[in-house]
């Protein structure tokens, strides 16, 4: 493995240097204009740095390849002592656990004769013992004396590369962070790939969760939570198409229909709501207007206004107001107040208050479109029923991976 890496190191080197020379020998008399003469003068500076390279390439391969040598020898040697060392040290441990054992049955020997032969069987086996005890020895320190002479040639490696690496060229800290960066989203889209079964799963499930989800806030009108809930699950499902896109495993296109979908829903509705709540004050003002113009005192014809005002907005919603609310009751009740505020301003502010009216209308209109692109969204992902109207475009904006690099 080691040698294979050197020859590697070698063989960049060798392109390395074929590119230095190729900058060297450019010629610029067949051409003449300011953008050759600026890219010679340039081609002179990366010659350098090529050559440098170069050094470092060929450097660091010598540094490897004597390693390699030196590791090679190494294992030649300390490998069959090791072996023997490993048998040295089995031989001296079944002789020394024999000698035991006769000493002990010299012990309780019932006889003299038998405890002279009990003691003779124990002392060859002591003797084993010591032979193989020297062997351990002996091929302990054949290891060990390989073991050095591979770190000597280790340090010797080291310093090389020490040598080779202070030649300037050095990466800055953008070059760093823009390496880390590169090797943690080749990890991130590499695992994105190969889990992209069960994510399109998950997504395809939170694209249905969403869409049952809004469906129930339309019709429930009054469980708040729902449209929470709903909001979260859509946020959920924008996020793992954003991570699809990123990783080339789904399409820019598919995460717009999310990001659209979760953005009428929510934050656009919300938007045209607040619009709506400031047209609401300004009708107010209308309305009391028109009361003073009909002899109303001026606090009367507020009390009256803000009193008609809360009773709408606290108070139960009728069918009218549920359908132009879509699910949403404050936005029911606010069309609502609409409608009264048209029959009550039959003679001026009529403006006002279709100016509010529109707004309402739109928030509704949003809040219907993000269903049914919600819907169609869904229904595509597990039918695909939008591919021979939207196949090439989704092909389009899918980003192309090639050597961990999306372009």
């Amino acid at each position: 493995m080691v040698l294979f890496a050197a020859a590697r190191l070698h063989q960049t080197a060798e392109v390395i240097a074929t590119a230095a020379r190729a900058l060297r020998q450019l010629d610029s008399e067949g051409a003449q204009s300011d953008a050759i003469d600026a890219f010679l003068d340039r081609s002179g500076t990366v010659a350098e740095q090529l050559e440098a390279a170069h050094a470092r390439y060929a450097g660091a391969g010598e540094a490897l390849h004597a390693y390699a040598v030196a590791l090679r020898q190494a294992q030649e040697e300390a490998g069959p002592a090791a072996r023997e060392h490993e048998a040295a040290v089995a031989d001296r441990d079944a002789a020394a656990k024999l000698a035991e054992k006769y000493e002990g049955m010299a012990l309780v020997a019932t006889s003299e004769e038998a405890q002279r032969d009990y003691d003779e069987l124990a002392r060859v086996q002591r003797l084993r013992e010591d032979e193989a005890g020297g062997r351990v020895v002996t091929q302990g320190r054949k290891v060990d004396a390989a073991v050095a002479a591979l770190e000597v040639a280790a340090e010797a490696a080291i310093a090389r590369f020490d040598d080779v690496t202070s030649d300037g060229l050095v990466d800055s800290w953008w070059d760093d962070v823009r390496g880390v960066a590169s090797a943690a989203y080749e990890s991130f889209q590499q695992w994105m790939e190969e889990n992209d079964a069960w994510i399109q799963l998950l997504t395809e499930a939170l694209g249905y969760i969403g869409l049952a989800l809004m469906l129930a806030s339309f019709l429930c009108p009054f469980t708040a939570w729902i449209g929470v809930v709903a909001t979260a699950t859509m946020l959920a499902s924008t996020a793992t198409e954003a991570a699809r896109a990123a990783a080339g495993t789904g399409s820019l296109m598919e995460l717009g229909i999310s990001i659209v979908s979760l953005a009428t829903f929510g934050v656009g509705g919300a938007a045209l709501k607040a619009a709506a709540k400031t047209s609401v004050a300004k009708v107010a003002f209308e309305r009391v207007a028109e009361l003073q113009r009909g002899g109303v005192p001026l606090s009367t014809a507020v009390k009256a206004v803000n009193g008609e005002h809360r009773a709408i907005m606290d108070g139960p919603l009728d069918l009218r107001g549920r359908m132009r609310g879509l699910g949403d009751p404050e936005l029911g009740r606010l069309s609502t107040w609409s409608i009264e505020s048209t029959a009550a301003l039959a003679r001026a502010g009529a403006e006002t208050v279709a100016r509010l009216d529109r707004l309402l209308v739109a928030g509704t209109a949003l809040r219907a479109a993000s269903a049914g692109v919600t819907a169609a969204r869904a229904v595509d992902a597990s039918t695909g029923w939008l591919d021979p109207l939207l196949g090439d475009l989704r092909d389009a904006t899918t980003l192309r991976i090639e050597n961990g690099t999306a372009w």
